[in-house]
């Protein structure tokens, strides 16, 4: 029996069909959404109660340096991704079963020459810029990082072709445990730069190790071959080059205020920046696992299917926007206090940076999966000038607003950029794919609304009464929520059981790989006319 045909309670390896199955199943891309959701909020909150502790423990000018060197570390994936993940998974989905195992042994040895490129760049950088030696001995320990995240989201990339990243999930949940736990220990036992960037590098190794098991035993898709074919090398870039230079603009323009305070500013100014890019680190982290799997569907649904492809665009768009609008209205009345409770009175500078760096850090998620569409759709000769546009802002503005208010200047001029970066993602979006109703204006000016008038009202609650501040930010949570709620089911008919959709044997996905429910395997004439719908 072929793995194909397999009975459903049979252990195997998945198919190539059952794979195909699984990338078109908006069943499949809900429960990976819901696991990576649940995963990464986790995970981000542990890493929040890790910095808070490095924050505490070290002296400003160090948690600047900290701040200055990851900053830095993030700024390398304009080299160490180049967009190729995204093009590899359009191969992985669309292209010859037999060739995934070639494709996935060379983007994995690509992504790791990647790695060894950033950190000899990494360190490039902070000799030629003459850092301190703080910052250079932090650099080379903390590079190590690049070195194995790079490979290790290879990985990632054949689970998420295949909609099976629930293991992705647990090992970023588990790598995290064992990072707070290292953190503790670190601070505790020898409070120094050296020592508390050491965690960082051992959650990659706890991560990689477990995504490599599985790999090997073949649950994480195309099982790579032995040998390595560097022919793929020049087709995955050339196919990745224009999404390259656009995500290479947008990690500038995300990173880039943080490098010019460390510049032109002070690493005090960093530090306090650093506290805002926390906070939206929670906002990107949400949007993160939204758009991860919703990357697989809307690549396999499009061309062949527009309709759902809309849907299902429609349906990130508001679950997004509702994720981000939830961390607005938890944060903003009680942000004071949470800073204060978290990093400590010295940071209370950084309160009104990091309630501007949410809302950016919610318009570049909607941003983000705009630019997955574009990417999905074969738009990518776009990004880069959409790209472009949005960092000339950024660093058109970002000087005069750091010389006047520093670091909350940084935080204004990322704000703009973002406002620029979503505004022409969308654009392009309703331009060049022409399907109606494909972003839910009203939905989102009702919700957006909604938003604004609790945290008006929670905040002036706050400053009137004095409340405990969980109080506070739990019961404005549940008001919005309840308001939203009802108003997504009267204008989109968006309930948590419907965003999940059919059951798998209901989808377009099986009949899409030719199963019965017994098993057989059949020719569907509906679907190669796109008849079938889930709508």
């Amino acid at each position: 029996m072929t793995a194909e045909a397999a009975p459903p309670g049979t252990d195997h390896p998945p198919g190539p069909l059952e794979s195909r199955s699984r990338a078109l199943s908006g069943r499949a891309a809900a429960n990976n959404t819901a696991a990576m959701l649940a995963s990464r909020i986790f995970a981000a909150v542990l890493g929040l109660l890790g910095t808070t502790l490095i924050a505490r423990a070290l002296p400003a000018v160090e948690w600047g340096y900290f701040s200055f060197v990851f900053g830095l570390l993030g700024m390398l994936a304009i080299i160490t991704d180049l967009g190729v993940g995204r093009a590899v998974i359009g191969k992985l989905v669309h292209g010859d079963p037999a060739e995934s195992a070639e494709i996935a042994t060379s983007f994995i040895m690509l992504r790791t020459v990647l790695g060894l490129l950033g950190y000899g760049l990494a360190m490039a950088y902070v000799f030629v810029l003459r850092c301190p030696p703080e910052v250079i001995a932090a650099t080379a320990i903390a590079g190590l990082v690049v070195v194995i995240a790079t490979p290790s989201h290879a990985l990632t990339v054949l689970f998420q072709s295949t909609m099976r990243l629930t293991l992705v999930a647990a090992a970023e949940a588990l790598a995290r445990t064992v990072q707070l736990a290292l953190t503790v220990v670190a601070v505790l036992w020898a409070p120094t730069l050296l020592v508390v960037v050491v965690p960082a590098l051992l959650y990659e190794v706890v991560a990689v190790t477990v995504k490599i098991v599985a790999v090997a035993r073949g649950h994480g898709g195309p099982v790579p071959a032995r040998r390595v074919e560097l022919r793929w090398w020049g087709e995955m870039l050339r196919e990745a080059l224009p999404l390259s230079i656009g995500l290479a603009l947008i990690i500038m323009l995300q990173k880039v205020g943080l490098l010019l305070l460390g510049h032109f500013d002070s690493f005090e100014s960093v530090g306090l920046f650093a506290i805002g890019m926390k906070f939206a680190d929670l906002v990107d982290t949400a949007a993160i696992a939204v758009v991860a799997p919703m990357t697989t569907l809307l690549i396999a649904l499009w061309p062949s299917d527009p309709d759902r492809f809309r849907q299902y665009f429609r349906r990130a768009t508001v679950a997004v926007i509702a994720l981000g609008l939830t961390a607005l209205v938890a944060f903003w009345p009680v942000a004071t206090q949470v800073v204060a409770l978290l990093f400590g009175p010295n940071f209370d500078a950084a309160v009104d940076a990091s309630r501007i760096q949410i809302v950016g850090g919610l318009l570049g998620a909607l941003a983000h999966l705009g630019l997955v569409a574009l990417m999905a759709t074969g738009r990518n000769h776009l990004i880069p000038w959409i790209a472009l546009a949005a960092l000339a802002v950024n660093l058109g503005v970002s000087w005069p607003l750091i010389s006047r208010l520093s670091f909350e200047g940084a935080a204004i001029a990322g704000l703009l950029a973002q406002v620029v970066l979503l505004v022409a993602v969308w654009l392009a979006l309703v331009l060049t794919l022409r399907l109606r109703r494909l972003v839910p204006i009203a939905t989102v000016a009702m919700i957006g609304g909604v938003a604004g008038v609790v945290i008006v009202a929670a905040t002036r609650i706050d400053q009137s009464w004095g409340p405990p501040w969980i109080l506070t930010s739990v019961a404005a949570c549940l008001i919005y929520l309840l308001l939203a709620g009802g108003i997504l089911r009267k204008t989109d008919g968006l309930t948590i059981r419907n965003l999940r959709g059919p059951k798998a044997d209901e989808t377009v996905a099986n009949r899409a790989s030719g199963v019965h429910r017994d098993g057989r395997h059949r020719d569907d004439a509906r679907l190669r006319t796109g008849a079938d719908r889930d709508e």
